[in-house]
């Protein structure tokens, strides 16, 4: 037991996309960072710090980031990997790139692998580099720094193998779809790094769902979490997660993005395969991107040319570093005020239906496409959206239009006709691409209780990054009035402010270490080293 008035916790939420840190009590994480490390190859292990492509290390004289082992945080989506993360054994071809994301839902760009990462969400691959995260957060916040108290943050020279004085509270975002055994044998994982590397007087393990609820006030609500690998309906109830009725779909940012970026660069995926289609695209003439594809900024930052070989930059195009990087700018997109400020047309119908279609009853023929084109005159003045790389996307074109209507896709039942699946997958497809209503109908419908149905229903907290569409939480509310029977006066929770959304899990911690209730249910590392990790599983279990 590990008890205190005041104990100064450390919370950690490493998420799907981004990781959270920062101290108990306060209202937002200091450290926000991508969920990814630098792997570096064996030779420069001993020189972490060294070349980097023109991407300085080293700032004032003194090593920015943290170094575990062969790994190194924090990741820079804006600049080249160092050099060191290129692997440079065997032939040209078979180089790889050190760029290790945290989870295995992200360790690949490929989209048809879409609808399988959520089941996979949450489960670490590499807990080296978790640990690394963690690191780099308290060197970043002076964690191990005793004069942080009086100098502030800044920057002190610390030992990595020193100890902290912070209990360590750390967010579970496993995917309800992972097995129990697998959860078990990750969370025992988690707490030997904890203790035995981090140095944790203490320790706590929280699921994201649970610390979401307490962030909005509730014990007991339906969290419906859109965030980067999907979304995740989950109830709670009196801080137990109900296993019965947690409900996974592979709609979230990521597949929100990648749509995106087919309609920019007029590559369709139909019947399972990649198209590049001539026939209705949506654009007058050729999409804006469909040349040069969507260019990330770290090539824009970079002589990239003269920097690395060609079969270096091919090699990175294809890994998942290209692939959070391009996606950082579909994102900035898709929350533009540019885009939200057109993205209240009233059209009901699904965004981009009819794309990549050479059906005789599509809006517009290639002949008429054509005649547009010929008698288009370009209007600088009328709503556009600018690329980092500076290619001008029009938005009052249809496929324009559309792109201001993203967060339709979350709620539509029927979805455009170029991300359908391969032949003969259908059934699982859409069983794991629900709407967000039909979500939250399927994880109400398994739960036994009445009465609790009842109550979840309204206490419906909208949560994730994904979800900071503006007008999500009511448009889910008119489509849950549909679906959900009359006596259930359902009733949709969204915060209005875009940290509680972003950082609901991290939030919730916060709050959770401050309690003084709260402070007997630390697992403190003299438990730990007498029975092990099956204490600590057994204190954790929030199912």
């Amino acid at each position: 037991m590990y008890c205190g008035d005041e104990t100064g916790a450390f919370i950690g939420d490493i998420g799907s996309h981004t990781a959270r840190f920062g101290y108990g009590g306060e209202d937002c994480p200091k450290v926000v960072i991508p969920s990814a490390v630098n792997k570096h190859s064996p030779v420069d292990n001993n020189d972490v710090g060294g070349s980097s492509h023109g991407n300085n290390q080293n700032l004032g004289g003194k090593k920015r980031g943290a170094q575990r082992g062969g790994y190194s945080a924090p990741v820079s989506l804006m600049n080249l990997p160092p050099q060191s993360c290129f692997s440079s054994e065997g032939e040209d071809e078979d180089c790889d790139v050190g760029f290790i994301p945290i989870f295995q839902s992200m360790n690949s760009n490929n989209q048809q692998k879409q609808t399988d990462s959520c089941g996979a969400d949450g489960v670490i691959q590499d807990i080296d580099a978790w640990a690394c995260l963690w690191e780099y957060s308290f060197s970043a916040l002076a964690a191990r720094g005793k004069s942080k108290h009086t100098v502030g943050y800044k920057q002190t020279e610390q030992s990595l193998d020193g100890p902290i004085d912070h209990p360590l509270l750390a967010v579970d975002s496993s995917n309800r779809v992972v097995s129990i055994k697998l959860q078990e044998k990750q969370k025992a994982l988690m707490l030997e790094t904890l203790f035995e590397s981090l140095s944790a007087p203490a320790a706590y393990i929280a699921p994201s769902a649970m610390l979401s609820s307490f962030a909005n006030g509730r014990q007991t609500s339906l969290i419906v979490d859109v965030g980067h690998t999907g979304s995740r309906v989950t109830p709670v109830v009196d801080g137990y997660l109900l296993h019965s009725g947690s409900c996974n779909s592979g709609r979230g940012g990521k597949w929100l993005g990648d749509v995106q970026q087919c309609v920019l660069e007029g590559f369709y995926k139909i019947n399972g395969s990649d198209n590049v289609v001539n026939n209705w695209n949506g654009w007058k003439g050729v999409p804006p991107c469909q040349h040069d594809g969507v260019i990330p900024r770290y090539i824009l930052h970079s002589n990239i040319q003269q920097k690395i070989k060609a079969s270096e930059l091919a090699q990175l195009k294809s890994s998942p570093f290209h692939s959070m990087a391009v996606h950082e700018v579909m994102y900035e997109m898709m929350t533009s005020t540019s885009l939200q400020s057109f993205g209240f047309i009233s059209d009901t119908s699904t965004p981009f239906v009819g794309y990549g279609s050479s059906d005789n009853n599509d809006d517009v023929t290639m002949q008429d496409k054509n005649n547009d084109d010929e008698e288009e005159d370009v209007d600088d003045d009328g709503p556009s959206y600018v690329l980092p790389d500076g290619t001008k996307i029009d938005l009052a074109q249809p496929a324009g239009k559309d792109l201001c209507r993203m967060s339709q896709l979350l709620l539509s039942e029927d979805l455009p006709s170029f991300i359908q699946p391969p032949s003969g997958d259908e059934n699982d497809y859409h069983s794991n691409m629900l709407p967000l209503h039909k979500l939250v109908h399927r994880s109400l419908s398994q739960l036994l209780d009445a009465d609790l149905r009842k109550e979840l229903a309204s206490n419906i907290i909208l949560t994730g990054s994904a979800s900071l569409f503006p007008g999500l939480d009511k448009s889910l509310s008119i489509e849950l009035g549909k679906v959900l029977p009359a006596s259930y006066k359902h009733k949709v929770i969204s915060s209005k402010s875009t940290v509680e959304n972003r950082y609901g899990a991290w939030i919730g911690g916060s709050i959770l270490s401050s309690l003084g209730s709260f402070q007997q249910l630390w697992l403190s590392k003299k438990e730990y080293e007498e029975n092990g990790a099956l204490l600590g599983l057994q204190r954790f279990n929030n199912n």
